[in-house]
């Protein structure tokens, strides 16, 4: 969770900050559910993750970010729940956030298919609806800036922001099978916005501030070891930006994932993922900007880590997302 990043990856870290959007991350294909509250429950078992990001290495004040999700189905019952921690920091501003994920979910198809029909079809899938609700607290440490002129610098640098509360909901769709998934959601449906010399705020509702995603994947059997699963995120804000992530990851054995990643934001990322049993898993992804970062930054590296409680659903019906 980030966050979770976004929760995400979900383009540059430091745009998302800007525009008061959960993070995107490299590793979101493994969590959606950090931009998409419907996905909580998709796994079948309560999961735990945690993950860490470090932006563009190197240079002074760059993105970084942590997370802590969990989501589960609720036993007997077509709902299921989760939630968000994250703290994410750029250049002197701060932001830690919780947010509860509520998702409804009902099968769809007739069941002939799937896993343990030898992959002759997709089987039954289910459909989610999702909701979330939380908070963002938000600090700027002004003080710390360092200008040309510290005698002549503008006086409101000499003092911190006040903690700024936000809090925010956001929405999303969500559709998965043994083969396919795909979902929609808008994250944040308030945008907070403030003046910080002059350490006002206020609430912008307009809709072209508002950042959609779409999402959407598959897994294919390439032979008996490995699997492809190739997916891509759209990530569209009307009035600024359009970006498109690419992925194909490549699962051998169903212990080992390997993965690349195109963003249209110039950047390339790899990644990697092992699974040390079936319920305990890591992941690693590299990325790098070839835009103009190039020759300032070494790089960006993400951890995530995941634990599955449940493993006597995973090692009849394996996951893939």
């Amino acid at each position: 969770m980030v966050l979770c990043s976004g929760l995400l990856v979900m383009g540059s870290m430091n745009n998302d900050v800007n525009a008061q959007q959960p993070l995107t991350l490299n590793q979101y294909m493994f969590n959606p559910m950090i931009i998409n509250p419907a996905y909580a429950g998709s796994r079948e078992v309560f999961t735990l993750s945690a993950l860490v990001r470090e932006q563009w290495v190197g240079i002074n004040g760059a993105p970084s970010g942590g997370s802590i999700s969990a989501n589960s189905p609720l036993r007997r019952s077509k709902s299921s729940m989760g939630f968000n921690l994250y703290n994410e920091k750029f250049g002197v501003t701060s932001r830690t956030g919780l947010f509860y994920n509520y998702a409804y979910r009902i099968k769809v198809g007739d069941g002939r298919g799937g896993i343990k029909n030898k992959g002759r079809g997709p089987g039954v899938g289910k459909l989610s609806f999702g909701m979330s609700a939380g908070f963002d607290l938000r600090y700027a440490r002004w003080s710390e800036v360092n200008t040309s002129d510290p005698l002549n610098a503008d006086p409101e640098f000499y003092y911190d922001s006040g903690m700024l509360f936000e809090p925010n909901f956001g929405a999303g769709a969500y559709f998965n099978n043994d083969k396919y998934y795909a979902g929609f959601s808008v994250p944040r449906f308030l945008l907070w916005t403030d003046n910080p010399l002059e350490q006002s705020q206020e609430l912008s509702l307009r809709l072209g501030n508002l950042a959609y995603y779409l999402m959407a994947g598959a897994v294919y059997d390439l032979s008996r070891d490995v699997k492809v699963r190739p997916s891509f995120l759209l990530k569209w804000l009307p009035n600024s930006s359009f970006q498109a992530d690419l992925n194909a990851n490549f699962i051998f054995r169903e212990r080992y994932t390997v993965g690349v990643t195109y963003r249209t934001s110039q950047s390339f990322a790899a990644l990697i993922q092992i699974y040390f049993t079936r319920q305990f898993s890591f992941g690693y992804s590299y990325d790098y900007s070839f835009n103009a970062l190039q020759g300032f930054s070494n790089g960006s590296h993400e951890i995530l880590l995941q634990y599955e409680f449940g493993f006597n659903i995973r090692s009849s019906n394996p996951r893939y997302f």
